[in-house]
């Protein structure tokens, strides 16, 4: 059947793959589905993770927040789109991951996917506030939309330093470049913006660490490969599914348990089932919440019947001819 749905076992199976670096061509040959079938997995699941973050990261108590953001791209590469491409596909190109973590419990308080603008600083910032209760460091980069996004959305409760990491600029011939591999660090600079940050303890470090874990689990964003997206959306929703996973499925190597256990969110580990269920329970809410919407202005009781209510006779005006004090039709301009 064109329509039947996969079994729960199944798409646990296939969240694992995807989860592990696998691309959807790799997947869909591993357990003999379609590819169809395995993007709408991706994208009922990614929906229902972001409805279930929402709801249960809030009101957080934390101490530390570490920002930073991670690039990919879209469909095509920035360098090979022209000016005409930019402007009529304006979901193509560099699309960039923006995280916040909490470095005592190693969890994910919020994310975007969007562009590298002030707009989209704004935005991750004012959702960012919206989850965290008190006053709170935050450190990031260097990236000039912090400067104002980030001490307005906190309004006063905020400590806010940045971080500037410094590498070795190497200068070699064409042909020797390969042997140099990356640029060397050679330097770390913090500097405090807003409040009294503890620079001793203001580093981007461990939210840098995490989009390492992303590249090496996300197939599309690693930095060579014919797995990238083809779609803002599901680029989108991918993230969300990882993030969600390394949240409360993953046990975090320091702290031995998930981010979530750590962060007091859950009280237990999730499994891949956990995840599905999660998803089948949000699609059957969804399907209610579009089934009460359709019918909310739809009543099944009769409606009231028209009915003629004649005029009293004591409110009926007499007609000219019958008026003792009437003037006659010549003065009235009945007539001509």
């Amino acid at each position: 059947m064109a329509n039947k749905r996969l079994s729960n076992d199944k798409r646990a199976l296939i969240l694992a793959a995807l989860c592990e670096g696998t691309a959807i061509n790799s997947v869909c040959r591993m357990f003999k589905v379609g590819k169809h079938s395995v993007l709408r997995v991706i994208e009922e699941v990614g929906q229902a993770c972001e409805d279930w973050h929402n709801r249960h990261f809030t009101g957080l108590e934390v101490a530390r927040i570490e920002l930073d953001e991670q690039w990919a791209y879209v469909h095509t590469h920035k360098e090979r789109m022209t000016k005409e491409q930019k402007l009529q596909h304006p979901d193509r190109g560099d699309c960039w991951l923006w995280a916040s973590l909490d470095p005592e419990s190693k969890a994910i308080l919020n994310w975007r996917t969007g562009k590298r603008t002030t707009d989209a600083a704004r935005d991750f910032a004012a959702d960012l506030a919206s989850r965290i209760v008190g006053r709170v460091q935050i450190t990031s980069d260097r990236l000039q939309a912090y400067n104002h996004t980030i001490p307005g959305a906190f309004f006063g409760r905020l400590d806010f330093a940045q971080e500037e990491k410094k590498f070795q600029n190497i200068k070699a011939a064409g042909h020797e470049w390969m042997k140099f591999g990356v640029n060397r660090l050679v330097g770390v600079s913090r500097e405090a913006q807003v409040g009294n940050p503890d620079l001793r303890t203001s580093t981007v470090c461990h939210i840098e660490r995490f989009f390492l874990t992303m590249r090496q689990g996300n197939k599309r964003t690693a930095r060579k490969t014919l797995a990238y997206s083809k779609s803002w959306d599901n680029h989108s929703l991918t993230a969300s599914i990882h993030i969600f996973v390394y949240n409360l499925v993953r046990k975090h190597e320091t702290t031995k348990k998930t981010p979530a256990m750590a962060l007091g969110i859950v009280d237990r580990r999730w499994t891949l089932e956990d995840v599905v269920e999660m998803t089948d329970a949000f699609l059957k809410a969804k399907e209610e919440a579009a089934f009460e919407a359709a019918f909310a202005n739809f009543s099944t009781r009769p409606k009231a019947r028209r009915t003629y209510t004649p005029t009293p006779k004591d409110q009926i005006p007499l007609p000219w001819y019958l008026d003792p004090n009437g003037e006659g039709p010549s003065e009235r301009g009945l007539t001509d």
